[in-house]
């Protein structure tokens, strides 16, 4: 970016960073630069930027706790904008009620639900990310989405207007969601129900232990790679393809759960992808399934 364009951008946010390495902000610990990383206060904030991003004709890239994201090995043109510090808060809005802030992390949320006895989010125990992040995805597990609880979304469109949609506009699909392209997630209000934080608790218990089995959580990944095909689990047929435990460089298909590939150590995100590629040519081979990525792959190679 020119010195007259980080002038600009400097009257719109206060909080800037200029080539700031990806890897440090995506869970699977991979991608290049950034050429500038926002950390928006406000809706203003917020707005400013993504009309900047229009006038200059520069992507605009709205992100979570990077739990769901690749970032190529060149990093990230244009402006990728962070909520975590900014819309970071949550309250209760009557007795089902829970109005969040994109920024806000989804284990948290499932905790304040759970503390407040109200049930509808114990699917989603386990599942890493921001509620920005987990709605644009409709983020979820065999024991539930997100899409399921929400009432309404607020949200900036690629103009700059502050919108809000109910569940029924959006659109909510496996692992999909129907938001304009662009959009950035401000909040959301979800509709929860009336519970006993024991019985809640018993719940998420339960189906965090059975993730910490099952899971490699304690090494960088990046979730599920791929969505599970109609009438079948990806990691099945990846397992039964003889894929698990194989390597690329320091990129590795994981020995507990077979949809998850694991950064070693220095895993580029070229190696990643070689092996999701692997994998998807692989499993077409055997089954004639073709296996489709729920990581989202973005930057240049």
């Amino acid at each position: 970016m020119t010195d007259s364009m980080k002038e600009e951008l400097r009257k719109i946010c206060g909080r800037l960073f200029f080539d700031e390495p990806m890897s440090r902000y995506t869970t699977l610990r991979v991608g290049g630069e950034a050429d500038l990383l926002a950390y928006p206060q406000n809706v203003e904030e917020v707005t400013g930027l993504v009309l900047f991003a229009k006038r200059r004709k520069l992507p605009c890239l709205a992100l979570g706790a990077g739990s769901n994201l690749i970032v190529r090995d060149k990093g990230l043109r244009g402006i990728v904008l962070c909520l975590v510090e900014g819309f970071n808060s949550f309250k209760w809005e009557g007795p089902t009620g829970l109005y969040a802030e994109a920024g806000v992390g989804m284990p948290r949320l499932v905790e304040v639900a759970a503390e407040g006895g109200r049930e509808g989010l114990e699917g989603l125990v386990g599942v890493p990310g921001n509620l920005g992040g987990a709605l644009m995805m409709n983020a979820g597990t065999r024991e539930g989405e997100i899409g399921a609880v929400v009432h309404s979304v607020t949200f900036v469109d690629r103009d700059g207007r502050l919108l809000t949609w109910p569940k029924e506009k959006i659109g909510f699909a496996y692992r999909e969601s129907g938001f304009p392209k662009g959009t950035v997630i401000l909040s959301a209000r979800l509709d929860l129900t009336p519970s006993s934080p024991e019985k809640v608790r018993e719940k998420i218990d339960r189906l965090r232990e059975k993730r910490i089995k099952t899971q490699p959580l304690n090494v960088p990944n990046v979730g599920s790679i791929f969505k599970n095909p109609k009438g079948g689990y990806a990691a099945a047929y990846i397992e039964e393809a003889g894929l698990k435990d194989v390597r690329v460089g320091k990129a590795r298909i994981s020995p507990r759960h077979a949809n998850f590939i694991v950064n070693e150590g220095g895993a580029t995100a070229r190696e990643i992808l070689s092996l999701i590629g692997l994998v998807k040519d692989k499993v077409k081979e055997k089954f004639g399934v073709s296996l489709e990525l729920e990581a989202k792959v973005v930057g240049e190679d």
